[in-house]
C-alpha cells in the first residue's frame, strides 16, 4: 500500500502512514500519541469532525441558550432535507457548525467553543480549551 504524509489532527505533526482503502481503518495515528493522552484542543476538535468524510460522531457540549450539557450522535454532509435558499447568517462567524441528529431527523448548531467531549472513529476525546 502506498504511504501518504498527513498532520496529526492535535499537535500538528506531520508524519508518513499508509492511505486510505475502503474496508480498511482509516485512522492514522500520531507518532506523539502517547503526549496526547485522550484530550483534543477546539481547534483540533473542529478539525476532526470536519475530515470525517460524513461518518457519525457523538459530542458533547454546553447549550448556550440553557447552559446545559447536551450529548447527541451526528455527522456532517447531510444535504438530502435541505429546503433550499441561503441562511442568513454565516455559521462560522458565530462559531457554529451545522449537523444532522437522525433521533431527531433534523438539523442541528452546535456551538464550536462549548464542545467538551468528542467519541469519534472508537476513540473518546476530552477536549480542553
Amino acid at each position: 500500500m502506498k504511504t501518504e504524509e498527513f498532520y496529526c489532527w492535535n499537535c500538528g505533526t506531520q508524519f508518513e502512514a499508509e492511505g486510505y482503502l475502503p474496508g480498511k481503518s482509516w485512522t492514522r495515528v500520531c507518532p506523539n500519541e502517547a503526549q496526547h493522552g485522550n484530550s483534543l484542543t477546539i481547534e483540533a476538535a473542529v478539525r476532526l469532525i470536519k475530515k470525517s468524510m460524513g461518518r457519525f460522531f457523538t459530542i458533547a457540549f454546553t447549550k448556550r441558550s440553557t447552559g446545559e450539557r447536551r450529548v447527541m450522535t451526528c455527522r456532517l454532509g447531510v444535504h438530502k432535507y435541505l429546503k433550499g435558499g441561503k441562511k442568513a447568517y454565516d455559521p462560522e462567524k458565530l462559531g457554529l457548525m451545522i449537523v444532522w441528529e437522525p433521533k431527531s431527523a433534523e438539523y442541528k448548531s452546535i456551538p464550536t467553543d462549548a464542545i467538551t467531549e468528542l467519541r469519534f472513529a472508537g476513540r473518546k476525546y476530552q477536549v480542553v480549551k
